[in-house]
């Protein structure tokens, strides 16, 4: 063999190594992709179904609260994609007022109570371990909103309402005031339990005017069902995966 045909022989040698060395990172990168590509799959799949399964918690809860309400002969209505119990306006108030008719008085109060018998499997309390029938549900409350709906008619401004927006806020914290009056053990439900993360009441009031109708149009009818107090249940997230 001549010097040059050796010369070539070691260079197509090293080419080939050189190569293989490409491939075979290609490979191991190739490799690394699918395990971390499996990785966030599942993942992403172990939160859906957490996400699901708390979903389908929150839906028990409301059953389990407006059925209460109506074994009582408190109409309630649930809306079960946005996780809502509605309670419409003509048995809570007249309408422009804020404070409670009789009737509405006496709904709250049953409100009250079929909140306070039914969240202990659903939320923790300061104190106090959860009932031993709660069976361990996995999933559990982070946040009640109560909160205040009205029409599009104007009010008529006084010196403590002057639009809507006062109106709504005004019936949702006068909501609240009332039931944590009736069941005052309402106001010990948490967030979290006493080894999570610091943990928070759970109720909250909130006013939105007009602007969340359920109904369109400008009639009585629809003008009766925008005039509402929803109290919204928002489940705790899923917790992030190690």
């Amino acid at each position: 063999m001549t010097r040059n045909e050796a010369s070539d022989a070691w260079g197509e040698e090293r080419r080939d190594g050189y190569y293989s060395s490409i491939t075979d990172m290609m490979i191991g990168l190739l490799f690394l992709f699918i395990i971390m590509l499996m990785y966030f799959a599942l993942q992403l799949r172990t939160t859906t179904e957490q996400l699901i399964t708390a979903e389908q918690t929150r839906n028990e809860l409301l059953e389990k609260v407006a059925t209460y309400l109506r074994e009582r002969d408190v109409h309630a209505d649930i809306d079960v994609s946005a996780g809502v119990l509605r309670l419409p306006d003509q048995i809570l108030f007249e309408k422009g007022r804020d404070q409670p008719k009789p009737q509405g008085l006496a709904a709250l109060n049953v409100l009250a109570n079929g909140l306070a018998i039914h969240l202990p499997c659903y939320s923790f309390r300061a104190r106090v371990p959860r009932p031993v029938y709660c069976a361990g549900r996995p999933h559990h409350v982070e946040a009640i909103f109560i909160e205040g709906h009205t029409d599009s008619d104007p009010i008529k401004p006084n010196a403590r309402l002057r639009d809507n927006w006062d109106l709504s806020v005004a019936r949702a914290s006068n909501t609240y005031r009332i039931v944590s009056a009736a069941r005052p053990d309402l106001s010990e439900f948490m967030s979290s339990g006493p080894n999570g993360r610091a943990p928070r009441q759970i109720f909250s009031v909130a006013g939105y005017a007009d602007q969340r109708p359920v109904a369109p149009g400008s009639d009585e009818t629809a003008m009766e069902r925008n005039r509402r107090i929803d109290v919204r249940i928002i489940m705790a997230g899923p917790e992030p995966l190690d």
